[in-house]
């Protein structure tokens, strides 16, 4: 996760075309937990720094998955040329915590 925001995916954000659609995969640091992850749910957000509106129905498809210390993230597509998006991401450690990590999306043709 970035240095300035810990919960910041390293990377963000990311650009991705209108007509792409990309699950992600994300190292989750042993900080956070260790190898089992569980309830990982995804959400959208179209135009973060504004309206937020959860657009999780419409624009994210598949399951999130985790293998050993990586998560990968629900497929996100069908985005709107010239807007931001935050994908959040919250999950569940061995640990007993709950977690979560985001990343911005910015969507160009």
């Amino acid at each position: 996760m970035g240095k300035g925001n810990a919960r910041a995916v390293n990377g963000s954000p990311f650009y991705q075309g209108e007509d792409e659609i990309i699950a992600r995969g994300v190292t989750v640091p042993t900080t956070w937990g260790t190898a089992t992850f569980s309830n990982i749910a995804n959400k959208l957000y179209e135009d973060p720094e504004g309206d937020n509106t959860d657009v999780s129905a419409t624009n994210l498809s598949g399951v999130s998955t985790a293998s050993g210390q990586v998560i990968t993230t629900q497929s996100v597509g069908s985005l709107t040329a010239g807007t931001d998006y935050r994908l959040e991401v919250k999950f569940d450690t061995s640990e007993g915590n709950t977690m979560e990590f985001y990343m911005i999306i910015k969507c160009v043709r």
